[in-house]
């Protein structure tokens, strides 16, 4: 089966900021259709009462699902290795921790998700355009989350960031990882720096060791509460915070605290 390319691809789509096509020869056939279809609403809450028609709907919040998105596309490359190291880097990068951002740069939009399946996947050995390349052909369904587009051209808003939720530890584990951490670039802007800090701790004066990263692991603490801030800087200097809270337990006593003074058996 021979399948017609021509033209430069880079520049159509980037994942966590990576262009599909120079990064990882990955060209998109297709994909913005489905990133651009509406989402589905949720079901809206509603009160049927008694003795009258029909049913009255609470339209004062509406809410909307995720949906499932399928890129379409070839890996090219010219040797069998090269095909190996962009499809294994493609694939280490889908299946790592966390979510992933893509930009469409068609539709100027910021999409978060994370992979799904692989469902159609075919070799072929010849291209109309280039012969002498070899092309696989592999198709992609991620889970694009819920969000708002924002309208192309108009002024540059803050990412979106999400510190995840709340921690509970008990002492003597005096460590916790962050791994639902999210920091999303809006309106085709990048994100230049992330930075954890621990903003207030009760009682005051506790300390903490946070690793890198946008999920680091928070160690060194102690009984308390500790109030951490993420904060995300777009190559805009557009700035946005989040915060969470760790809640640190003293440890549980091992035995009684006093001696009966008489048998218990």
């Amino acid at each position: 089966m021979q399948v017609t390319v021509h033209g430069d691809f880079s520049g159509q789509y980037t994942i966590d900021t990576l262009d599909f096509w120079t990064q990882f020869c990955y060209m998109v056939e297709s994909g913005s259709d489905d990133l651009l279809q509406l989402p589905a609403s949720k079901e809206v809450y509603s009160y049927d009462w008694k003795g009258q028609n029909g049913r009255q709907y609470d339209l004062s919040k509406r809410f909307f699902d995720d949906k499932k998105v399928t890129f379409s596309g070839y890996f090219i490359t010219n040797t069998k290795a090269e095909f190996w190291q962009k499809y294994l880097a493609f694939w280490n990068l889908l299946k790592s921790p966390g979510v992933r951002t893509i930009f469409a740069n068609e539709l100027e939009q910021t999409f978060s998700c994370f992979y799904l399946e692989s469902s159609n996947t075919k070799r072929f050995t010849k291209l109309r355009d280039f012969p002498d390349k070899i092309a696989v052909k592999v198709d992609l369904t991620l889970q694009v989350m819920f969000s708002e587009m924002t309208q192309p051209g108009a002024d540059p808003i803050p990412p979106l960031v999400n510190a995840g939720i709340d921690k509970s530890i008990t002492l003597p584990t005096n460590q916790v990882q962050i791994t639902d951490a999210i920091v999303t670039a809006q309106g085709g802007a990048t994100i230049s720096s992330t930075v954890w800090d621990v903003l207030s701790t009760s009682p005051a004066g506790l300390t903490a060791t946070l690793s890198s990263g946008i999920n680091p692991t928070v160690s060194g603490l102690s009984a308390g509460q500790y109030t951490l801030r993420l904060r995300a800087t777009d190559n805009n200097g557009l700035t946005a915070q989040d915060t969470m809270t760790i809640n640190v337990a003293p440890s549980l006593p091992t035995g009684f605290p006093f001696t009966f003074p008489f048998n218990l058996s």
